[in-house]
């Protein structure tokens, strides 16, 4: 079945040509399936995902981390269903607690030191011990476990299996509030006999430093143990470390053996099937001074379980001082904080009540379980998660950040207020901003200038204000780095609607060839880094990206009745406009840029990379190709871009024939930026088809993006995030998505179906303007405005896609113009909740 699915993407026909449904179903179900709590009024509310193999094409790696709204103490662990993975603290590259080794792009396959490990010991009379590990790991006797399960929540992991008549089950997971995670173990005898056990769990640290330098990480390594505490502490000692972090593993019982030495724990050698400490059934009691192997915490329990009796393990693993004193205090907060009477239940249900307001910020009900899922719990998830690891960078990405800030405004704009003053003092007083801005003090920024990184402020801005009524954060000042002091500088500040107008006036002001945007050393597509090699190379795409920023930017200057901003908008969006359409139309398609000789990339006269998808779709909701009649042209010229799983970036790839392009001939066509299924492209497609009023085409192209389009053996990831990528058609692994976790393509899918659901926030008001496929005769929305909880029952019989022909506010019938219904935020204000009833017509 998965080889007929293959054979079917390669001829560009969906998996549904080859298979029928019930295959489908079967082939979806294979390794993993979804738990979905709906809630009193019907709105799919909260979703687990329910892995049921060991042996996944790759490890479903679930991230869990901190749900605060602060800039730093956030703690992030993730997780597979083995116990695999690794955690850190506010940086997953620069930041590694445990133990970090695999070093791709986004953490996708932990290595074998990245592994909690839990094992049980049984002495057999007059034989050798028995000794297990208590989760299956693939590969390893996986027929002696029985009831295997791995659910995959919101901010928890738990894990459960039967083995040797032992059941165990692991609950995970992050607080709220506090850099560490709390593990709950939980065994229980069913082998109907009395039973005498070791329990055993290690975890490697990955404290190394940071900026990496060649200094030997052993040599500064350090253990300790604060035995009254059960606490076994890790410490890096190196001054030159411009992220410290101490890690520590504390158990609510006491151990009776410990080890912190890698060597004495494991015994050495590359193949022994358990470490020597488990096979002699006791640890050494190791401090770990400078171990070879590294720094591990190794506890051991002894535990009599008569039949049918349970015993419960609590233990918390985090960061904490590396001063004696000050780590003592703080442990011992700690302890009495989570071990009181009722404390690890208590924080699950606080962390349970965090998410159930997040994900009840903006709800949909429709007859598609996969879109309920998706906007409801799991694009909000992810959202969040790109928003706090952007992208799993040891730096934070400056467009990164700004675009996974735009995709958490709409059900959480508190974590936007905090992060979007931080990274606008990035940004050069001339308008230009940074690559990378580090998190730590001391660490080195990457100063490369991208020249897109600051024009996508207004987007994310403008969606902040209208979804809050939040004017005060323009008045706020921030200051501006600076390249000479190579610091953020606090004199002078601007505030940051100046910050937001400098953007797009810098952009204006660093034109080159043609009137175009200079791409510098590179734009969205930062693999084309060789187009501005010469300084002299302009980017059509970051021109189209311009005026949609000014169209942006101009509501703002309005609201602020800022005339001569206006003006100056006014003058950027017709003089661009005019300058792309005369310049950069190629016969049915606009070109991505031109080199500093004026040769085009992306033509159709070009050897490679004749088309490319973003400079076209964005001409599609700026304005620009609508300026010149050239909606239709555009549209019917990216359809050869068109798979069954989205439209690739480019097509055909560049080879090394296009060396002068720059490092995107490194890639291997069908990879990443060159030629693949860029997840972030196709979502600027959906939202151009929603602008469009395209409802049916855009949730078609929209449901491509999502997991049900694709087959569990052909991605390989895990099915409730979405990928950065996936590989293109050019590639012999055409479908599979090679990372997950992080996209910025969460805030794109999720402001599209914003407006396909149709409830728009204003400045000043609430607007009722849906795109909804033809399919949806009836389907639901409830979204917190201003404060008030308005649940809007859509009708539509006639199956349109855009117009509201009546509309009523408990009852009251509304005002239609246009299609359209404005219900203004004071209408709003100080109630609790309003029922919304509308019909398409």
């Amino acid at each position: 079945m998965v080889v007929a699915a293959l054979d079917a993407l390669r001829e560009r026909r969906p998996v549904s040509a080859a298979l029928d449904p019930e295959q489908i179903t079967e082939l979806h179900s294979r390794y993993s399936h979804f738990e979905d709590s709906l809630d009193s009024r019907g709105f799919l509310r909260s979703s687990r995902v329910v892995v049921t193999a060991v042996d996944t094409p790759r490890p479903y790696l679930h991230l869990i981390g901190s749900n605060h709204s602060h800039e730093y103490g956030t703690y992030g662990s993730f997780w597979d269903q083995s116990c695999g993975g690794f955690s850190c603290l506010d940086s997953v590259l620069a930041g590694s607690v445990t133990s970090h080794k695999d070093s791709s792009y986004v953490p996708t396959a932990p290595r074998s030191t990245d592994q909690r490990h839990f094992w049980l010991r049984e002495q057999t009379e007059g034989g050798s011990p028995a000794i297990w590990h208590v989760f299956p790991q693939r590969g390893v006797q996986e027929d002696c476990y029985s009831g295997f399960r791995c659910e995959q929540g919101l901010g928890t992991v738990k894990i459960s299996a039967l083995c040797n008549g032992i059941r165990a089950e692991l609950t995970v997971f992050v607080p709220v509030e506090g850099p560490l995670e709390l593990w709950r173990l939980s065994l229980c005898n069913e082998s109907g006999r009395a039973r005498a056990l070791s329990l055993f769990l290690a975890v490697n640290w990955g404290l190394e430093s940071y900026p990496g330098y060649y200094f030997d990480p052993r040599v500064v390594s350090q253990g300790r143990r604060y035995e009254e505490l059960n606490a076994l502490v890790a410490l890096n000692r190196d001054h030159n470390n411009k992220h410290p972090r101490t890690g520590f593993l504390m158990s609510r019982e006491a151990f009776d053996s410990f080890d912190m030495s890698g060597e004495e724990f494991t015994g050495g050698g590359h193949f022994r099937r358990f470490p020597q400490a488990v096979e002699n059934g006791c640890c050494r009691g190791s401090l770990g001074v400078q171990p070879y192997l590294g720094l591990v915490s190794a506890m051991q329990f002894g535990l009599s379980l008569k039949a049918g009796e349970s015993r419960d393990f609590d233990f918390l693993l985090g960061v904490t001082d590396s001063d004696i004193e000050k780590g003592r205090i703080h442990l011992e907060g700690l302890r009495n904080g989570y071990f009181r009477p009722g404390g690890v239940e208590s924080e699950l249900e606080r962390l349970k009540e965090n998410w159930d307001a997040l994900t009840g910020a903006h709800l949909a009900a429709t007859d598609d379980t996969e879109i309920n899922r998706f906007f409801n719990v799991w694009s909000k998830y992810q959202a969040k998660n790109s928003a706090r690891w952007t992208r799993a960078l040891d730096k934070v990405g400056y467009r990164d950040i700004l675009q996974d800030l735009l995709g958490v405004n709409s059900f959480d704009p508190e974590y936007t207020r905090t992060m979007l003053p931080v990274t606008l003092r990035y940004q050069l007083e001339d308008g230009r901003a940074v690559r990378q801005f580090a998190k730590f003090a001391g660490a080195p920024h990457d100063l490369r200038m991208y020249m897109d990184s600051s024009s996508w402020i207004p987007d994310t801005l403008v969606g902040y204000i209208k979804e809050t009524g939040d004017m005060s954060i323009l008045e706020q000042e921030e200051g501006f780095y600076s390249f000479e002091t190579d610091r953020v500088e606090t004199a002078p500040k601007a505030t940051v609607y100046e910050h937001a107008l400098r953007a797009v006036r810098g952009l204006y002001e660093h034109r080159g060839l043609h009137g175009l945007c200079r791409i510098g050393h590179g734009d969205w597509n930062d693999a084309l880094d060789g187009v501005g090699r010469d300084d002299r190379g302009v980017s059509v795409w970051l021109s189209m990206a311009l005026v949609f920023a000014a169209r942006r930017m101009r509501e703002l200057t309005v609201l602020k009745a800022d005339s001569e901003g206006t003006a100056l908008m006014d003058r950027i969006i017709a003089e661009m406009t005019g300058a792309i359409n005369t310049k950069a139309w190629d016969d049915d398609h606009y070109v991505y840029a031109f080199t500093g000789e004026g040769m085009p990339v992306g033509s159709g006269r070009s050897a490679e990379g004749r088309i490319h998808l973003n400079v076209n779709t964005w001409s599609l909701f700026n304005g620009v190709a609508e300026a010149a009649g050239r909606l239709d042209t555009v549209l019917k010229s990216i359809s050869a871009l068109d798979t069954p799983l989205g439209h690739l970036l480019l097509f055909p790839s560049y080879t090394e024939k296009s060396r002068g392009m720059g490092r995107i001939c490194d890639m291997v066509p069908g990879q990443f930026e060159n030629g693949s299924i860029y997840t972030h492209g196709q979502s600027f497609l959906v939202y151009a088809l929603c602008e469009l009023g395209q409802g049916d085409r855009a949730l078609e192209e929209l449901k491509k993006a999502l997991p049900e389009a694709n087959l569990p053996d052909i991605a390989t990831g895990p099915p409730h995030q979405i990928s950065n990528f996936t590989v293109g058609i050019e590639h012999e692994h055409f479908g599979r998505n090679l990372y997950s976790n992080f996209s910025g393509a969460m805030a794109w899918l999720r402001k599209s179906l914003d407006r396909m659901f149709g409830l728009l926030p204003q400045f000043d008001s609430l607007v009722v303007d849906p795109v909804a496929p033809s399919a949806w005769k009836e389907f639901r929305v409830l979204k917190q405005f201003r404060g008030c909880s308005v649940e809007a029952r859509f009708r539509n019989p006639r199956g349109v896609c855009r117009g509201v022909k009546a509309a009523a506010l408990d009852g009251k019938p509304l005002s239609v113009s246009d299609g359209k219904v404005s219900i203004p935020a004071a209408n709003l204000a100080g109630r609790k909740d309003a029922l919304l009833e509308v019909e398409l017509g």
